[in-house]
Parts: C-alpha cells; sequence; structure tokens
C-alpha cells in the first residue's frame, strides 16, 4: 500500500484553523487502491520542520485508524503573501511495525486559514482571519519548449509580477494545463493561485486541488501576455506601459517611468509627457536641465516640456529613484515606436 499521490496534497491534506493565536490541524491520508496486504501495526509518521531545521510538530497514526489525525501548533508562522511566503517542510512516511519505510511523501506546506465573509455588504476575501486585497494578474503560460527553458521563462515572469506588487494570479483552466510545479511555486513565492474553469467572471480558490470557495473581482484583470490591453506583448521580454501603471498602484518600492508613446508635440513646438510612479513627488528633466515637479499618484503628467536639441532628452526623478527617455524628433514625427525609443535605467530599474 502507497500514498495516492493523485489524491489532494499529493496524499496527505490538512485543513487550519485558527484560534487564539495557535492553528489546529487536521490531517487527512490518501491512499491507493491496489490490493496490497497491509500489517495490522503499519502506521503512519507525521513531521513538521520550520525553516531553520527545527522539528516543531510530529504525529503517529496506525494506518487503520479512520478518525483524522489532530494537532495544534503554538505561535506558527503564518504564510502572508509576498512579504512573509513561510513555508513548513512536510515528511509523512508509512512504515511498518519495525519502522521500515514503506513509502514516504515529501513536500513544502504553507500554514494559512482562506475564506470569504459578506463585510458591509460586500463580499471580502479573509486571509489568516484579516482582509486580504487580491492584486490579481491573468496568467498565459509560455509557450512550450524544452522544460528547462519554460521553468525558467516562468521564473522570470513571477519576478516580474513581484515587482510589479501583483500577490494573486489566475489561470484559465479551460485553455491549458498547470505545470504539476507550479502551486509549489506560488507558494514559495508568496502568490495565491486562483482558477477559472468557466469563462464567467468567477474565480476559485483552490487548496490541495480542491476548491474551496469563488470570489468575482470588481476591477478588471490585467493580463500578464496578449495582443493587447496587456502587461507584455508575445514574444517581447520589455514591458508595456499598462505594466507601470499597475506598479504604479500595487508596489511599495520608488520607481518612476516615462511613458515613450506619451510623448507629443503641440502647436507650441513643446511637448506633452506622462510619468508613472509610485512616489508622491515627480521632477522632470528637459535637456539636463529642471523643468518641473508635480505632486499627485500614480499618473503625473507634465505639459509644454521644451527641447532644444535635435532630441528630446528627459529625465524623471523620484524619492531616491530616476529613469532617463531618449527620442529623436525625427521620430516622433512618424509616430514613435519601441524600436525608435531609448531608455536608460538607473541601478534597480532594470530586469528583475
Amino acid at each position: 500500500m502507497k500514498f495516492d499521490r493523485a489524491a489532494p496534497g499529493g496524499g496527505v491534506e490538512v485543513n487550519c484553523r485558527l484560534e487564539n493565536g495557535k492553528a489546529f490541524l487536521e490531517w487527512e491520508f490518501y491512499f491507493d487502491n491496489r490490493e496490497e496486504s497491509c500489517g495490522i501495526e503499519d502506521h503512519i509518521r507525521l513531521t513538521l520542520t520550520d525553516r531553520r531545521g527545527e522539528t516543531v510538530l510530529e504525529g503517529i497514526r496506525l494506518f487503520r485508524e479512520e478518525e483524522p489525525l489532530q494537532s495544534v501548533l503554538l505561535q506558527p508562522q503564518l504564510w502572508q503573501g509576498p512579504s512573509a511566503p513561510w513555508l513548513y517542510a512536510l515528511e509523512a512516511v508509512l512504515a511498518d511495525r519495525e519502522g521500515r519505510c514503506l513509502d514516504r511523501i515529501v513536500r513544502q506546506l504553507p500554514l494559512r486559514s482562506m475564506g470569504c465573509m459578506e463585510i458591509q455588504g460586500k463580499r471580502e476575501l479573509l486571509l489568516n482571519g484579516e482582509t486580504f486585497s487580491a492584486r490579481m494578474v491573468g496568467y498565459t503560460f509560455p509557450a512550450a519548449g524544452t522544460g528547462a527553458a519554460r521553468q525558467q521563462k516562468i521564473m522570470e515572469d513571477m519576478r516580474w509580477l513581484l515587482k510589479m506588487g501583483a500577490n494573486s494570479i489566475a489561470v484559465d483552466m479551460d485553455v491549458e494545463a498547470v505545470p504539476d510545479s507550479f502551486p509549489e511555486l506560488c507558494d514559495r513565492l508568496g502568490f495565491l493561485l486562483f482558477y477559472r474553469r468557466e469563462r464567467n467572471g468567477y474565480w476559485a480558490w483552490a487548496q490541495d486541488g480542491e476548491e474551496k470557495f469563488r470570489i468575482q473581482c470588481e476591477e478588471k484583470v490585467p493580463s500578464f501576455r496578449g495582443e493587447q490591453d496587456s502587461l507584455f506583448r508575445p514574444g517581447s521580454s520589455a514591458p508595456t506601459a499598462l505594466y507601470y501603471q499597475y506598479r504604479a498602484k500595487w508596489s511599495r518600492e520608488p520607481f518612476v517611468y516615462i511613458v515613450p508613446e506619451s510623448i507629443q508635440r503641440g502647436e507650441s513646438c513643446n511637448y506633452t509627457v506622462k510619468c508613472y510612479s509610485n512616489c508622491d513627488r515627480v521632477a522632470l528633466y528637459s535637456d539636463g536641465s529642471l523643468f518641473a515637479f508635480q505632486r499627485g499618484e500614480i499618473e503625473f503628467v507634465f505639459q509644454e516640456v521644451p527641447a532644444r536639441t535635435p532630441g528630446v532628452m528627459l529625465t524623471a526623478e523620484g524619492d531616491g529613484c530616476s529613469e532617463a527617455l531618449s527620442v529623436h524628433k525625427s521620430f516622433l514625427a512618424k509616430s514613435c515606436n519601441s524600436t525608435q525609443l531609448t531608455h536608460t535605467n538607473v541601478p534597480g530599474r532594470t530586469a528583475p
């Protein structure tokens, strides 16, 4: 007899309930249905280890016991998203009476309590008993290639999302299969993973492959990769302006971004320039000289910006961050495109 890897949790499922600073855990074990003999003293031994390698919980149950194994963990380290994606190491061993291992499961385990609640007439998502604002992005997996190349591309995509401030990922189950390693990757990086099986606007949160509840996002969920209205264009490694717009709304790391497509020449022969930033004040320089600064949030629009040289040389500066953009005037007259623009990023402004 062995653990059923196709069952929830790969054979070991845990339900977590939080109360007064304690985690009340109920374990369920699943086994394949092959007709194999199992001794009356065969048993399951469960071990939970923290990130320092210290054993914090153990449990032992006879194989034939029908009641679930229950345990209590004091002062648990809870999984809290990208800011604190705490994971425990779980080992479950099926052993015979002499302690010989018959089968073994090892996995990373996030301890968290998820749910929904009506608060002032609005359905709110709860993480560990606190309201959780899902900054969700619809994700499309990169085109198939070698397994290693595809995994490397997924990791690169996830780093962009972390930099942007996203904390939730949504995938369409009716479009493509989710790689087996992807849910564990989301746990490790701090993303909640949602699924949509039908195009009805509802996203389902599942644990160990089992749907627990559904939510409906009030705002449009941006698409990570697509032909239009997306954070990245297919085949491109450079984010679109929409990426920086969401980053200005979601991220905490100071940044400023000059939107190349926003540069327009007016009748006065001066220019209009738009910046995205999560700083509360942005200064704009033209040809190396300070033009103006603005206070605001997310979007900063500067008008009548002069440019005396053959090119429009701009620098935007925020709280300890800056970015430069150079555009030749002749290209602006032809409607700028990405092959005709040059961005210069200060350290920390390049790809994550």
